[in-house]
């Protein structure tokens, strides 16, 4: 039986100093839409005016955004941008088109500053051909 509580204990105090050092992790707080994962594939020039659309691609190993057909290279300048639009009208909904070039932190940090700015809807484009492949009959 004392082995037993030797081996208990020594797996607690091995647990405890292996999370210890770890970083914690955040959620992103976006809602994904539950139901139907089929959509039809649209540009951004048949949506509804009122939708801010961020196209982030990469050229030149460098990160552009795409806004309303004008592109940014510098990240200060879409900031300043982004700030404008939500301070107008923070709940149009801003939608994010991201290639899968582009890399996660730049993802993520285009996400944050338009939840700085304010914007209250912030989504991701899909393609539902990749997200569910097709059934072989």
């Amino acid at each position: 039986m004392t082995p037993m509580i030797d081996v208990v204990f020594l797996l607690l105090i091995f647990f405890i100093s292996a999370s210890a050092n770890q970083v914690r992790e955040f959620l992103l707080p976006t809602e994904l839409a539950t139901g139907s994962i089929e959509s039809f594939e649209s540009t951004p020039q048949e949506q509804p005016l009122g939708e801010v659309w961020l196209k982030l691609k990469r050229q030149d190993n460098q990160t552009i955004v795409e806004l309303n057909e004008r592109e940014y290279a510098q990240f200060d300048q879409l900031k300043q941008t982004l700030m404008e639009l939500a301070e107008l009208a923070p709940e149009i909904p801003v939608i994010l088109d991201i290639q899968e070039e582009v890399p996660l932190g730049e993802m993520i940090r285009t996400y944050d500053t338009c939840l700085a700015a304010g914007f209250q809807s912030i989504n991701f484009a899909t393609n539902a051909n990749k997200v569910a492949p097709k059934k072989k009959l």
